[in-house]
């Protein structure tokens, strides 16, 4: 359901303890600005019918609607010339503009 590239899941580990933060991450839809959708992350809790998985650690939950929509979830950590999140990709991408973006996790 949820891959990580290396240095993903110890960024978000990281994240979460450094703002004190609890509670699964939700992998959602959200408008870019751009009228195209993008996946983003943020802080939620498990709803009935949530697709819910734990990964190294990390609880991340998925409506299963956009699951369906999506397919598999890759989630990235870039650090790079200034630009510092996450990019979160799908296996059926949601817009032309898949794996551009990025996000930080909304609290």
């Amino acid at each position: 359901m949820i891959t990580f590239t290396s240095g993903a899941a110890p960024a978000i580990r990281a994240f979460l303890n450094e703002s004190g933060a609890k509670g699964p991450v939700r992998i959602d839809l959200d408008a870019s600005g751009c009228c195209d959708p993008i996946l983003t992350l943020s802080l939620d809790h498990i709803r009935e019918d949530d697709l819910a998985a734990e990964i190294e650690g990390l609880v991340f939950v998925i409506n299963p609607d956009i699951y369906r929509l999506v397919g598999e979830v890759t989630i990235s950590h870039v650090d790079d010339n200034g630009r510092k999140g996450f990019m979160v990709t799908s296996l059926k991408p949601v817009s032309e503009w898949g794996g551009f973006g990025l996000c930080n996790i909304r609290v």
